[in-house]
């Protein structure tokens, strides 16, 4: 009865998603999304004289964009992972709490036990706050860097960019392999932060949190993230473009032409693409195609598929007869 009561919890879990602050689609974000994405679409408008409600709507919402066949897989594909994913791949992740334990017991026997170098306080948890957001998103960026350099892993982060269309559906259009690698790698980077503190403080800081997530998290999420996985383009300055990923940004990522291909992998901030020499910011304005090059895309076409195929690539080329130089 408890397994039949996990796997009905877990089911049900999917639904719930735009009703707990943790998930992407949380109904406030959403919210947030929709307020700035009718700022910017009825800017231009308004100067062309053609704003309205209905207009937007239209707008904001195209049925061949949302009725996509693309969309359909990733909202299906959204169900069975969303129930899958916490039963069988995600203990397998090295966890913060875990990464934070391992780098406190190489400091103790690095450097001895410590009763703490520093006293904690407001200024400690505002110093924890940022870092962490930092190397949290360190990870994801590292993590998402190798997903596109090296072969081995961009066969499954492939699955997230033969989406041919954006919704916010679209983020959880992810092979568990990916959910593994980034989990993992931004666990160790955040874990690794927290155990430094908890090694360098007599009293522990904590971080400041709203509903549960790193403040830091929280505002971005707020600040129209999901517009990223959408049809609707909305840029920053160009400064600004330096320093955060704007969702025009990240569009720009999903394009299938060839010269946006591996730029702007940063989540939160684009200082990574910066440094590492993968950031693209536009001029202006641009029409996107989105999906992989060629017709690859269209490969992925079932729940299944976004599953199997990537195995089924990597098998073939392991079978594939070297050939043999006299």
């Amino acid at each position: 009865m408890e397994e039949l009561a996990t796997l009905l919890e877990k089911a049900v879990a999917p639904f719930l998603y735009p009703f707990s602050p943790g998930q992407r689609i949380y109904f406030l974000y959403l919210a947030t999304a929709l307020a700035l994405a009718f700022i910017a679409y009825n800017i231009p408008a308004a100067r062309r004289g053609r704003a309205s409600l209905t207009g937007f709507l239209h707008a904001c919402f195209p049925k061949q964009v949302y009725g996509h066949r693309s969309a359909w897989v990733d909202y299906k594909f959204f169900v069975v992972n969303r129930i899958a994913y916490p039963l069988l791949f995600a203990p397998l992740i090295v966890s913060t709490a875990a990464a934070t334990g391992w780098t406190g017991d190489l400091l103790v026997q690095l450097w001895g036990p410590s009763e703490g170098v520093f006293a904690g306080g407001g200024g400690a948890s505002i110093l924890l706050t940022l870092v962490v957001v930092l190397a949290t998103d360190a990870g994801v960026f590292v993590a998402h860097y190798l997903q596109h350099k090296v072969p081995v892993l961009w066969e499954f982060h492939k699955v997230h960019h033969s989406a041919e269309v954006l919704t916010p559906i679209t983020v959880y259009r992810m092979h568990p392999v990916d959910n593994l690698l980034t989990g993992t790698v931004s666990g160790v980077f955040t874990g690794v932060v927290y155990g430094v503190f908890a090694y360098l403080y007599a009293d522990t800081p904590g971080i400041f949190v709203a509903f549960g997530l790193n403040i830091g998290v929280f505002v971005f999420y707020l600040a129209g993230y999901n517009l990223r996985h959408t049809h609707i383009w909305l840029a920053y300055p160009r400064p600004v473009s330096h320093i955060l990923v704007s969702p025009a940004q990240h569009q720009i990522h999903h394009s299938r032409d060839p010269k946006h291909f591996d730029k702007n992998l940063g989540f939160i901030f684009a200082f990574w693409d910066w440094l590492a020499g993968t950031l693209y910011v536009p001029q202006g304005k641009e029409e996107l195609r989105y999906g992989l090059g060629g017709d690859e895309h269209l490969e992925f076409d079932g729940v299944w598929t976004l599953y199997l195929l990537p195995v089924r690539k990597l098998l073939s080329r392991l079978r594939r007869p070297r050939r043999v130089v006299p």
